[in-house]
C-alpha cells in the first residue's frame, strides 16, 4: 500500500482486512472525503498511523487492528467526530492516549488493547457518553483509572487489565448500571472496593 493506490474521492466504503498487504499507509487516504468505513486489519502494515485521516469527516469506521503499526496515535483523531468504531488494537503504538480523543462524543466502541501505550488514561474520555465498549488492557498504562470514567453510563465491557494502574477504584463506577464485563486485573490497585 502506497501512494500510488491513488486518490478516489468518491470512495465510501473500503476493506482489505485479512490479506498479506505490506508497506506503509500513505496520507492519500486522508483525501478520500467521503469515505466512511476504512477496515485494513490483519495484515503486515508498518510505520505511522498518517495524521491526515483526521481529515476524513466522515469516517465512522476504522479499523486498522493487527498489524504492524508504530509510533503515536494522531492527535489529529481529535476531528472524527463521526466516529463509531475505533479498533487499533494488536500493534506497536506508543506515546500516550491523546486527551483530543474525548471529542469523540459519537464513540461507541474503542479498542487500543495490546500495544505499548503509556502515560495516563486521559479524563477526557469520560465525554464519550455513548460508549458501549472500552478496551486498554495490555499496554503500560499507568496512574489511576479516570473519575470522569463514572459519565459512561452506556458502558456495557471496561478492560483495563495487564497495565500499570494504581490507587483506587472511582467510587463512581456505581453510576455505570449498564456494565455487563469489568476487568482491572493485573494492575497495581489498592484501597476499598466500592
Amino acid at each position: 500500500l502506497s501512494k500510488m493506490f491513488g486518490v478516489y474521492p468518491h470512495l465510501d466504503f473500503m476493506d482489505l482486512s485479512n490479506n498479506n498487504f505490506n508497506g506503509e499507509l500513505s496520507g492519500n487516504w486522508g483525501r478520500c472525503r467521503n469515505l466512511r468505513t476504512l477496515k485494513i486489519a490483519e495484515n503486515t502494515i508498518s510505520g505511522r498511523i498518517p495524521p491526515e485521516l483526521g481529515n476524513l469527516a466522515q469516517l465512522g469506521v476504522l479499523n486498522l487492528s493487527s498489524n504492524h503499526l508504530t509510533g503515536k496515535i494522531p492527535m489529529e483523531f481529535g476531528k472524527l467526530r463521526s466516529m463509531l468504531n475505533l479498533f487499533l488494537q494488536d500493534n506497536q503504538l506508543s506515546g500516550s492516549i491523546p486527551q483530543e480523543m474525548g471529542s469523540l462524543d459519537q464513540l461507541l466502541s474503542l479498542d487500543l488493547s495490546s500495544n505499548s501505550l503509556n502515560g495516563s488514561i486521559p479524563g477526557t474520555l469520560g465525554n464519550c457518553q455513548k460508549l458501549f465498549q472500552l478496551d486498554f488492557s495490555s499496554n503500560f498504562l499507568s496512574q489511576t483509572i479516570p473519575i470522569q470514567f463514572g459519565q459512561l453510563i452506556q458502558l456495557s465491557i471496561l478492560n483495563l487489565s495487564h497495565n500499570f494502574l494504581d490507587g483506587e477504584m472511582p467510587s463512581a463506577f456505581r453510576n455505570l448500571q449498564s456494565l455487563e464485563i469489568l476487568d482491572l486485573s493485573y494492575n497495581n490497585l489498592s484501597g476499598f472496593i466500592p
